[in-house]
């Protein structure tokens, strides 16, 4: 989750920071507060475009840092050290691109010491942080120049906007580009579906074809046409037998090497724990033997006290066991730098590898397996076309019926899911609109070759459709894709009916709203600031908002301000007591001159936000 964002001299914010807690985060303030920069803030943490017309006037350089903790951090760190082809079933992207990181930069607030800080480093290879935690941060000069940085070390924009992409979603009027693409709402259909298996070998089989092809193609060719095939196979396959990979090293050297990076800090932990359990003064143990003594010796007065004191003379065995565990533990654990080193440059080779062959590092055993397998076959009876030609044609026969299969599954999970999301319309202010989710096969082109046709529709290594979202936004009309009919507004609360109805589709941790309130008010807005504190259950949700029904439903409410300092304006955040956010909300339901029944409602609103959301924290 998104744990801390600070904001330093960025257009009218000087120095800001919220600290945001697990669960429905709300964001208020009046008309130019300084909302919409929290959003260009982060945007630019996730990899937006910056310039100078951002920095604060009088000041060097603006700076925008976060601090991002929990489990989903870790994973999305070690993902993205495996480059884009981690997320091509999800059709993720980078937000934006086309400039990188330079120069160097000062220490992080957020990080202390050097022990669990450790970067990705710029060669591709993974450098897990702490486990749970990651700090990303944009420094932008007033003479334009850009850097990134992740755990204070300088990235690209690609990189920061692709790790940016597996920890924080924004939806908002004008960030919607993702939902868009036909790539993630085909990823959106299948993920909905449970169909990871499935979509998985649809690209093995397809992968198989195209090899199959590939080998027809040469033996007509003649000699020299295999003669090329099998040295293409054999500079192949003797580049991954020099690597010599063993099956599971990719993923051994993976848990090694998070293991070396923070020997020191797990060796500390455990000497520490030893330290303090049976060593030194104030040990634990010396503690339970003195109170267990204490409490047996009036026992007789109290025998409450002489359980309590057999409860703790039992613990000491397994207090003295856990201390020599840990003593032992902390002397066998030592750093290994020149170990480490080692294992860095072996998983660069392996990933580079895996890059090249569009596979994962643990999947290029498998790869030299088949390679082998192949100049066998060339070497045999394999090499002769009428057998490749029916051996291709059987190929292109299992392709098809997994297509076939995938396209029967997908064709019943857009239907589950555009009835799902159509009926969370009703209570989002587009009652009359419907989603409509179309397979549309994907056309036969000139260069489509025969085994890749079924009449007038052609096969992908993703199946052999297209997945279209359609919206009517009012009954009657005719459905369209998104892109061409959908408002800002509409695209905002579609947003908002696919994460309700789909709450485990998504493993990004963090979900950022800004304008789902556009257009709405009243009881729709009630069931908005529900519908946000039901999502809020599974994972983080931070909702910037004018409208006090969706206010009161959070858990965590924080406040935007502008006020003159120093003979300027400036902004601060403020996090509010339960009877502030009284205060605010009355506020937001009366504006500048606060009445009575103004705050009456506003307290009756609190309290149906509580019944009505999740636990208050």
């Amino acid at each position: 989750m998104l744990a801390e964002l600070r904001i330093r001299n960025l257009a009218v914010i000087e120095d800001l920071e919220i600290a945001f807690e697990p669960g429905f985060n709300v964001i208020t303030g009046e008309t130019g507060a300084g909302k919409t920069v929290l959003m260009r803030a982060l945007g630019l943490l996730l990899g937006d475009r910056g310039g100078a017309d951002l920095v604060r006037q009088g000041a060097s350089e603006a700076e925008v840092e976060a601090l991002f903790a929990g489990p989903a951090v870790a994973t999305a760190l070690a993902a993205e050290s495996e480059g884009p082809s981690a997320d091509a079933a999800a059709g993720s992207e980078a937000l934006a691109g086309g400039w990188t990181g330079a120069g160097g930069g000062g220490a992080s607030p957020f990080v202390t010491g050097g022990d669990g800080a450790q970067p990705v480093e710029a060669d591709g290879t993974t450098a897990l942080v702490d486990p749970g935690e990651a700090t990303v941060r944009r420094v932008i000069a007033a003479g334009g120049r850009q850097r990134a940085y992740l755990n204070d070390r300088l990235v690209t924009a690609g990189r920061l906007a692709t790790l940016g992409e597996r920890l924080v979603h924004v939806y908002g009027q004008h960030e919607h580009h993702d939902l868009l693409r036909p790539e993630t709402q085909r990823a959106i259909v299948d993920l909905f579906g449970g169909l990871g298996d499935l979509v998985a070998t649809m690209g093995t089989r397809f992968r198989d074809l195209l090899s199959l092809e590939e080998r027809m193609r040469a033996a007509r060719e003649g000699a020299a046409g295999l003669a090329a095939r099998r040295d293409l196979l054999t500079y192949q396959a003797q580049e991954l037998q020099r690597v010599a990979l063993a099956p599971g090293e990719a993923d051994d050297l993976e848990r090694e090497r998070g293991f070396l990076r923070h020997a020191e800090r797990l060796r500390a932990a455990a000497a520490e724990a030893e330290q303090e359990l049976q060593a030194g003064d104030g040990a634990v143990l010396d503690i339970v033997a003195r109170h267990a003594t204490n409490l047996a010796g009036l026992a007789a007065i109290d025998p409450e006290l002489g359980e309590a004191a057999r409860l703790l003379e039992d613990a000491r065995p397994v207090l003295e066991e856990a201390a020599l565990r840990l003593g032992a533990r902390a002397r066998a654990i030592a750093a290994d730098p020149e170990r480490l080193e080692e294992i860095e440059e072996r998983l660069a080779l392996l990933q580079r590898l895996a890059r090249k062959h569009a596979c994962s590092a643990a999947e290029l055993t498998d790869l030299r397996t088949r390679l082998e397998r192949e100049l066998s076959e060339l070497d045999g009876a394999g090499s002769d076309p009428v057998e490749l030609e029916r051996q291709v044609t059987r190929a292109a026969a299992t392709a098809w019926e997994t297509a076939a299969a995938l396209s029967a599954a997908r064709g019943s999970a857009a239907t589950a899911l555009a009835e799902r999301i159509t009926a969370e319309f009703r209570d989002l202010a587009l009652g009359g609109a419907e989603l409509t989710i179309a397979l549309e096969a994907i056309a036969v082109g000139a260069a489509t070759p025969p085994g890749h046709m079924r009449g007038d529709r052609a096969l992908a290594a993703t199946g052999g459709e297209r997945i279209v979202f359609l919206f009517a936004p009012n009954r009657g009309e005719p459905p369209r894709p998104l892109g061409r009919i959908a408002s800002g507004g509409e695209l905002s609360r579609l947003m908002l009916a696919l994460k309700t109805a789909t709450p485990d589709a998504s493993r990004v941790p963090t979900l950022l709203f800004d304008e789902v309130d556009a257009g709405i008010g009243g009881a729709v807005a009630e069931a908005v600031g529900r519908k946000l504190a039901r999502l809020a259950r599974a994972r983080q949700v931070i909702c910037i908002t004018h409208l006090p029904q969706i206010a009161a439903c959070a858990d965590h409410h924080f406040v935007v301000r502008k006020r003159p300092a120093r003979g300027r304006m400036r902004s601060s955040a403020e996090r509010l007591s339960d009877n502030d956010r009284v205060e605010e909300l009355a506020r937001m339901l009366a504006g500048v001159t606060i009445t009575k029944e103004a705050r009456r409602h506003a307290a009756e609103l609190r309290r149906l936000g509580r019944r009505g959301g999740v636990v208050v924290r």
